[in-house]
């Protein structure tokens, strides 16, 4: 995969960073800032610099991660841990009244499922399926360089934080965003969700970094069909989807 934008913070620098923000949470919490105008204006800069730092932690992929599923037969089981996932189909003013897409939800949440996730005892089930205007989404090719910060800023008033939310877009200078955990928002063209590029980006979204192994779901140097989850990243997903859970 080859990043377009800023570069992303490793896990333990991430890991940190939520941390403080953690404190801090529960420090506002914990504390009246009402008559405190010094406390309000450290409140509002710390809301701002957690906004920003968390702009670096969303990826976007571009031409080279389109890459194509394993021929491997599918394999479906009774999932361990199942997550809820949101399709949210992004439309323009003049496009909404016209069917621009054509997805067969059941059809792709099958195909995620056998292709990929039922394997390591993981399952995605669809949750709600709707459409989003939103001009600046969607053509996001008049933002190029700035795609990440785009999405974030735009979605912010209609993901789910109780489940996977995958944004659906038609044109755009790149395959797909997401976020390191962060909302569990992904965006991805519809002409790139039957290929690994979907369960990649989700991974990201269920708190993935990249990974250097051959065939590994996340890979991003070698070039061979991805399809494997290692054990590291199955218990992250699963301890992810519990946390996402707690939240229904």
């Amino acid at each position: 995969m080859t990043k377009t934008t800023k570069p992303t913070l490793d896990s333990t620098i991430f890991d940190s960073i939520l941390q403080i923000k953690n404190f801090f949470n529960n420090f506002f919490l914990k504390t009246s800032v009402n008559g405190n105008g010094a406390k309000d204006t450290f409140k509002i800069i710390y809301q701002r610099f957690f906004f920003m730092v968390s702009i670096p932690l969303l990826l976007s992929c571009s031409a080279g991660d389109d890459l194509d599923s394993v021929a491997i037969e599918p394999e479906f089981a009774t999932p361990e841990k199942i997550i809820k996932v949101n399709i949210i189909y992004v439309e323009s003013s003049e496009t909404l009244d016209k069917s621009s897409y054509s997805l067969d939800e059941t059809e792709f949440i099958n195909y995620l499922n056998g292709e990929y996730f039922h394997r390591f005892g993981i399952g995605l089930e669809l949750g709600e399926s709707k459409s989003l205007i939103n001009e600046e989404l969607y053509d996001l090719r008049d933002n190029e360089g700035s795609e990440p910060s785009t999405f974030l800023m735009q979605s912010q008033e209609s993901y789910d934080k109780s489940k996977v939310n995958i944004y659906i877009v038609k044109r755009c200078n790149i395959l797909g965003i997401a976020g390191i955990g962060r909302d569990q928002r992904v965006l991805i063209t519809d002409e790139n969700l039957f290929t690994s590029t979907a369960p990649h980006e989700i991974g990201h979204a269920l708190g993935l970094f990249h990974s250097h192994e051959s065939e590994n779901i996340m890979n991003t140097v070698n070039k061979n069909s991805r399809h494997n989850f290692n054990e590291d990243q199955e218990k992250k997903i699963k301890n992810r989807i519990d946390q996402i859970n707690l939240k229904n």
